[in-house]
């Protein structure tokens, strides 16, 4: 379309603030473009799919569209489609899109409720396809079953321009059926993997590369004294000693695909704050790439070994006394690390019990850090204010507060030394929704060490 740039930039800029949409008149009188010249436009822009139409009463009212050209979906995709026209006719297809189906005929002219489009056809497909032609993408998995094999469809539909300017769609199919059915494979060889680890004596477990455990067999339940579900999707770390730890860090560090197997023995502390000594085997995992994606090691016990040694150099070296004190001491350093540990399981229950507390208040309570950005929010202010826990995160004190503007939040932050006691105020929250609603708010800074934090919380003004 040839036309001039600048006065199809002022169409597009008025109809993208008009959203509802304007008549030709309309645009005419903003921008003072001639009737016919403002209609020679739109038809352009409706060939190439950047408007759409629609009628009201016997006024046309254009609005903008994220329709593409139909001429333009065999650059954008390889993947067979079928087009739809605006009368719910199969315009063209491409290349693939029969044998996926298992059509024997061309369906091109046929109407979508044809018998032989059946197949594809199925369930809610005819109104999301007449969706699309208004102008709304959608997309679905599919199963179809096809000469006696079944096929697993992504299925995207795109509306879309159609070359004589009328809008239609595009249902574009990809075939993941081998994807399905590798993983399928993949989860069976999965399966039989931990059924055949499951009851051997050694301690197996696998983890991410970061610690996380991501499976374990019941010999390392047994040994860690857990059940399976408090050792997966936790860290794991052996009580050894630091020289060990270090000696283990470098091991799996320098675990390549070259040099993906590696063995160590150490002392471990058991939970009964007994010493055992384990040998084991960490094996990198890597992908074709060379990136380690998770760790598989087999443990041993190999405490009596070890106890046998210990027990022949004693013999040698007759230091028999000055073994007895030294495992004395190690039962004192044992029961200390014990000690330590349980004040740690203690520290991490009370943080449960202040975190299920944060959540279950009844007030709304917000946390903000000096850029106004939300730090933490519990459950009541996610309902109070009508955002999903994930969303809240993505917001700040000026989308919940319209009261606060940046110079008043600096000011807060400048002036919070003068307020040392809790701050009460009446105030106003902005839902999700944009409903604004009074509410009666308790502020106060804290300090954290090297943190600084705004605490609100606030209670809905109701009556």
């Amino acid at each position: 379309m040839i036309g001039d740039l600048e006065e199809l930039r002022r169409i597009k800029e008025q109809l993208a603030e008009h959203p509802r949409g304007m008549s030709i008149t309309d645009i005419s009188q903003v921008l003072g473009i001639h009737r016919t010249t403002v209609a020679k436009y739109l038809d352009g822009l409706q060939m190439k799919g950047e408007v759409d139409l629609r009628i009201v009463s016997t006024a046309k009212v254009y609005h903008l569209s994220n329709r593409i050209p139909s001429s333009a979906l065999a650059v954008c995709t390889r993947d067979p489609y079928i087009l739809i026209t605006c009368r719910m006719v199969v315009g063209a297809i491409r290349n693939g899109f029969c044998e996926i189906i298992g059509l024997s005929d061309d369906p091109t002219g046929k109407q979508i409720t044809d018998p032989s489009l059946s197949l594809l056809m199925q369930n809610d497909m005819i109104f999301r396809v007449k969706r699309a032609v208004q102008g709304q993408k959608d997309n679905l998995d599919l199963t179809i079953r096809v000469r006696s094999i079944d096929r697993w469809l992504d299925i995207s539909i795109i509306p879309v321009v159609c070359d004589d300017g009328r809008p239609g769609c595009a249902i574009i199919l990809k075939d993941e059926t081998r994807m399905k059915e590798a993983l399928h494979q993949a989860e069976i060889y999965r399966k039989e993997a931990e059924t055949l680890s499951a009851d051997q004596n050694e301690f197996i477990f696998r983890s991410r590369p970061d610690g996380i455990l991501t499976y374990v067999n019941n010999a390392f339940c047994r040994r860690m004294e857990r059940e399976r579900n408090e050792l997966v999707g936790f860290p794991y770390e052996p009580v050894i000693s630091h020289e060990d730890l270090e000696r283990l860090t470098r091991l799996r560090a320098d675990l390549t695909p070259k040099n993906s197997i590696a063995k160590i023995a150490f002392k471990t502390i058991q939970a009964d704050g007994m010493v055992a000594w384990e040998e084991w085997q960490y094996r990198g995992i890597f992908t074709s790439d060379g990136i380690l994606g998770s760790i598989q090691a087999i443990g041993t016990d190999i405490s009596e070994r070890k106890h046998l040694e210990e027990q022949l150099q004693i013999y040698h070296a007759n230091f028999e006394a000055v073994i007895k004190q030294r495992t004395r001491e190690m039962r004192a350093a044992n029961q200390d690390l014990m000690a330590e540990m349980t004040r740690r399981e203690k520290l991490e229950r009370e943080l449960l019990i202040i975190r299920f507390v944060f959540d279950q208040a009844s007030d709304s309570i917000l946390l903000f850090d000096r850029t106004g950005a939300v730090y933490r929010a519990n459950e009541t202010a996610c309902k109070l204010l009508g955002y999903s826990l994930e969303e809240i995160q993505q917001i700040t004190v000026f989308d919940i507060n319209p009261e606060i503007s940046t110079e008043i939040w600096q000011t807060m932050w400048e002036i919070q030394r003068e307020e040392e006691e809790t701050f009460r105020v009446r105030s106003v929250h902005r839902r999700h929704d944009g409903e604004i609603i009074p509410v009666e708010i308790s502020r106060k800074f804290i300090i954290a060490g090297p943190l600084s934090l705004f605490c609100s919380i606030a209670r809905e003004i109701v009556g």
